[in-house]
Parts: C-alpha cells; sequence; structure tokens
C-alpha cells in the first residue's frame, strides 16, 4: 500500500466516523512510535555534560559508528537529526532534574 493510499485510508476513515458511519472495509494502519527512553544514551548525555572540556566531537561520541557505516547519506542524515533531538530532550531533562 502506498503512503498515498494510506492518506485515503486514513482521511475516508475520519470522514465516516465524523457521518458516523462505520467502514469495516478499510485496512488498519500500522504506526510505528519512537522510544526516548534510553539510558545508554542518557548517560553518554550527563557524561559529556560533566566533562565538556575533554570530548572534542560530542555527536560522534553520541552516534553509533557501526550503524553510521551501513546508513547511506539520506539516512545519515535522518540518523544525525534525530541523535540531535534526543540530545536536546535529554539535556533539558537532566538539567530540569539537576536544578530541583
Amino acid at each position: 500500500m502506498k503512503n498515498n493510499d494510506i492518506l485515503k485510508n486514513f482521511a475516508l476513515r475520519a470522514k465516516n466516523k465524523l457521518l458516523g458511519k462505520d467502514n469495516k472495509d478499510v485496512v488498519p494502519a500500522k504506526i510505528k512510535t519512537i522510544s526516548f527512553k534510553d539510558e545508554a544514551f542518557k548517560e553518554k548525555v550527563e557524561y559529556l555534560m560533566d566533562n565538556e572540556d575533554e570530548i572534542f566531537n560530542p555527536m560522534h561520541f553520541l552516534m553509533d559508528e557501526k550503524l553510521m557505516k551501513t546508513l547511506d547519506s539520506e539516512q545519515k542524515e535522518r540518523y544525525l537529526l534525530s541523535t540531535i533531538d534526543k540530545y536536546m530532550r535529554f539535556k533539558n531533562e537532566i538539567t530540569m532534574e539537576r536544578s530541583c
């Protein structure tokens, strides 16, 4: 099923739900969720925050080099951006925990 078909399916289900109709013919969609509960990554962020003078390349420290070797350029870019997002989330969380 193409992405466009999935969007049409969601739109049709939403429309029928608003109209009070049940549409049993619709194929259920699989939704992938991302978990940000990564204790090993959080420990790396804490180490970075405590030893920022010792680490020269923090992104290299946080990213999995074996995984990076298997990715193409577009996947590497996505991985880098998701790592930055994850780092910012954990950094804010740790800062909040330490300030309390």
